[in-house]
Formats: structure tokens, C-alpha cells, sequence
């Protein structure tokens, strides 16, 4: 059921409106945020999206990398559950554009055909960098700060450098160290 795009000599190409300008920088950027009210209210009234209460609530429900693909974008995705397609009520025209919602939909859903691959593999590499800071804050959590503790033996004279890792939650002394080489106490 894609309208054909016919342009009349009155009216601009589809690309040049507001909405589908605003639309096309929110998908390139893959960043809600960007979303002016004109193309909010369109989403919320003609593409099956609810309203979040208002706009930034709208922005804050998809700004996570996570929302963003696999909620916002699969409604414009023909493959998906969520897609929501053009009905009759969408053939009315769109402000005074010269297009009705469901060409502006359509213009849409061939932008987001056009970057669904490299929104996916940013989503998936975004989620990637979360669980890698996640994991270093969990090993430093568990390992503690302290890298390296450069020790001297004063009997053996031997140097090496030793970790500590931290258990429990006791903020006590290390107690004590022997050297490796010939089991004498360390002084720190």
C-alpha cells in the first residue's frame, strides 16, 4: 500500500519538510533528544506511539541505546511486531506540505530502511561499552586500587613487586608480609 511520491509543481520535495528533516537528523545522529515537537506530536498522533506524557518524557523513554533500537526504531520497521502501517485515516493531507501522513510515513520508514543496519551495530557497541565500564567498576570494586606494591627484602635483598587484592569489607592492616625467597617479614 506505498502512495507513490508524485511531486506536484506546487508543492517542495518530501526530503526539504520540517518533519522529515527533523526526522532523518534524530535517526543519523540515533539520538531522540534532537526530536522538535512538530515531529513529537506526529509520532505520537500517526505512527503508534504513546505520548510519554509530554515530550521530554517521550526523549527520555528512547534515549537509552537499548529504547532507541529496539523500541523507537521498530516502529517504523516493517519487519517487526511493533510496525505500525499506514491506515485509511492516514490518506488525509499533512498540514498545508501538499502530502498526506502517509506518504510522510512512508519517507520515514525508507530512512530508517536506509540506516537499520548501522543503528543496529551502534546499539550493539553502545550496550558493549556499558558492559565494559560496568565490569571495570565491579573489578575495582572487588580488586581494589592498589596495583602494585613494590616490596625490598632487607635480608635477601631481593625486589619484586606484589598485588593486593582486597576481601571483605575490613578497612584493617595487611598484616604482615614474608618475602617469597626467604620467608623474612617485610617491612612497608
Amino acid at each position: 500500500m506505498e502512495a507513490a511520491l508524485v511531486r506536484t509543481p506546487d508543492r517542495k520535495p518530501i526530503e526539504k519538510l520540517h518533519v522529515v528533516r527533523n526526522f532523518r537528523a534524530v535517526i543519523e545522529a540515533k539520538d531522540v533528544s534532537l526530536m522538535n515537537s512538530e515531529l513529537y506530536h506526529f509520532v505520537i498522533l500517526h505512527c503508534g506511539f504513546i505520548a510519554h506524557f509530554n515530550i521530554n518524557g517521550f526523549k527520555a523513554a528512547y534515549s537509552h541505546p537499548k529504547d532507541f533500537t529496539g523500541v523507537f526504531i521498530r516502529h517504523f520497521d516493517r519487519s517487526h511486531s511493533y510496525f505500525c502501517s499506514v491506515s485509511c485515516c492516514d490518506e488525509a493531507n499533512y498540514r498545508d506540505t501538499g502530502y498526506t501522513r502517509a506518504e510522510i510515513k512512508q519517507e520515514f520508514y525508507r530512512i530508517v530502511d536506509a540506516h537499520i543496519d548501522s543503528i543496529a551495530m551502534w546499539a550493539e557497541s553502545e550496550q558493549r561499552r556499558e558492559r565494559l565500564a560496568a565490569f571495570g567498576r565491579l573489578k575495582e570494586e572487588f580488586e581494589g586500587s592498589l596495583k602494585g606494591l613494590k616490596v625490598r627484602c632487607d635480608g635477601c635483598h631481593a625486589s619484586y613487586e606484589v598485588k593486593i587484592l582486597k576481601e571483605g569489607n575490613s578497612a584493617g592492616d595487611l598484616g604482615s608480609l614474608h618475602c617469597l625467597f626467604c620467608a623474612r617479614d617485610i617491612s612497608l
